[in-house]
């Protein structure tokens, strides 16, 4: 009897002690899975935090967002996209920017497009949806990615206010069909100084800017003689003085021959029979653009 008493006590001990170590084991494995939960949400309410401009709240931003590359394509009419408006016969694809955007992200770029001009579709020149019949396959709205900083008929003077607006991070400038004159390299010389005081840590490209139709002669020998001193003036003494500035060829993009700058402007290149380019010929330029953004080695890749 005393034996078989014995014996009940140990068990009834060794169930006390057998429970004790399942709730220890259950509040270890609990707090494993919390410890989870914990670890899996923080990187997602960060990404998730929206992108806040200026100084307050910037430290709080998380690297995929504080890394972002803040692109601005500045500029007139081109760096819309227009094409024959007021008509619109010939689709409104967001000009470069669209296969521009493509190859960005294709590469792993990191980037949002900023700027805060409503063209095209404020209707200043026409309506490209045609009364909401037409919407771009293609539709940079649909990604929050059609900002930009173009105006139709802008000329070189109208774009000194624009660029402090939205603390860029690379310029892409082209600017200066409109009222091309003699006068134009001092004005676009006073424009990139502007640009390069204003935001001295962004980097600039200065587009060689696309020419009138080929029965403008006389306007596209200006055109001529301004790319020219972009290329071998403007763009050289700006880097000699150490600012982040560089030059992107657009203009042989519509020469009979793309290889010699002196040749004439090729037939069929304008979709207004002026100074607007096909689509085509704007999927041309972003190619260019993509491959000048390349050269500069801006650390806004995501896979880098």
């Amino acid at each position: 009897m005393v034996y078989g008493t014995i014996n009940k006590g140990t068990l009834g001990i060794m169930k006390i002690f057998l429970s004790i170590c399942l709730l220890l084991a259950a509040i270890t494995s609990f707090a494993k899975e919390v410890s989870e939960i914990v670890k899996t949400k923080v990187p997602v309410t960060e990404v998730i935090t929206p992108f806040v401009d200026g100084k307050d709240g910037s430290k709080k931003q998380p690297d995929t967002i504080r890394n972002q590359q803040r692109i601005m394509c500045l500029g007139d009419s081109i760096t819309v996209g227009y094409t024959d408006n007021p008509t619109w016969n010939v689709p409104f694809k967001f000009g470069y920017r669209s296969k521009l955007y493509t190859l960005l992200k294709n590469a792993g770029y990191n980037f949002t497009f900023v700027g805060d001009s409503p063209q095209p579709w404020n209707k200043m020149s026409g309506d490209p949806s045609h009364g909401g019949t037409y919407r771009p396959k293609f539709d940079l709205r649909d990604l929050g990615q059609d900002h930009h900083q173009g105006g139709g008929g802008a000329p070189i003077s109208a774009l000194k206010g624009w660029v402090s607006k939205n603390n860029p991070d690379l310029i892409l400038l082209m600017i200066g069909i409109n009222g091309i004159s003699q006068n134009s390299p001092a004005r676009i010389r006073q424009l990139v100084e502007t640009i390069v005081t204003d935001q001295p840590n962004a980097h600039l490209i200065v587009a060689q800017i696309t020419p009138y139709v080929n029965t403008q002669k006389e306007k596209n020998k200006l055109v001529h003689d301004y790319n020219v001193y972009i290329r071998d003036v403007l763009a050289p003494s700006f880097i000699k003085k150490g600012h982040k500035v560089s030059t992107v060829d657009m203009y042989s993009l519509f020469l009979t021959d793309p290889s010699n700058y002196e040749s004439p402007v090729a037939s069929g290149k304008h979709s207004n029979n002026y100074n607007h380019p096909f689509n085509p010929e704007y999927d041309l330029m972003a190619d260019r653009w993509f491959a000048s953004i390349e050269a500069l080695e801006i650390n806004g890749r995501s896979n880098r």
